[in-house]
């Protein structure tokens, strides 16, 4: 009986070998079944979308703390019907009026293109924007917007000169759902 067990031991050694090599190659919740982990890098048309719809939250809500980190220091606002505006204070001091005076402002845009190259980044949407008035009924504003951006050495896109039109291909059916 013991040369039975002692000749049966190095075939469990080798069976437990096995096992435990088996069971380190599929692990308990096997990376084989599971989706790869990916990790993703916004593009720099996608970390420009994302610049207006920050733009747009940050404006709405007077954030002029926000605003000023969107903009290049040497800025230029020209917007329809109005002289340009230069520097980012002079921006914001423009740009802030509506919710100084009480008024309540909505914004949306439509992004029609995104164009890269190296460092500037050229954007052209629609807009839409309502004023409501503190004394009065809503002003209505639509048409088109031409931004450029500069890309700085950390990868982050700043407005550095933007221009608004009021265009009659832009209609009061084509606003975004608030």
């Amino acid at each position: 009986m013991a040369s039975r067990t002692a000749s049966a031991q190095p075939m469990i050694k080798t069976v437990m070998l096995v096992s435990a090599i088996f069971a380190l190659s599929f692990p308990a919740s096997p990376t084989w079944a599971a989706a790869p982990h990916v990790q993703t890098r916004l593009t720099d048309e996608q970390k420009i979308a994302r610049w207006s719809k920050h733009w747009k939250q940050y404006f709405e809500a007077g954030d002029t703390d926000q605003l000023r980190e969107m903009y290049e220091p040497d800025a230029v606002l020209m917007t329809h019907g109005t002289p340009a505006v230069r520097g980012v204070e002079a921006i914001l001091t423009f740009l802030g009026r509506n919710i100084k005076a009480g008024n309540k402002v909505r914004i949306d845009f439509a992004n029609e293109e995104i164009i890269i190259d190296g460092d500037r980044g050229y954007l052209t949407a629609k807009y839409w924007m309502t004023i409501k008035m503190s004394d009065g009924d809503p002003v209505e504003i639509m048409g088109r917007s031409f931004l450029v951006f500069k890309k700085g050495s950390n990868g982050a896109w700043r407005l550095w000169r933007d221009m608004d039109n009021q265009a009659p291909d832009v209609l009061t059916e084509e606003r975004p759902a608030h």
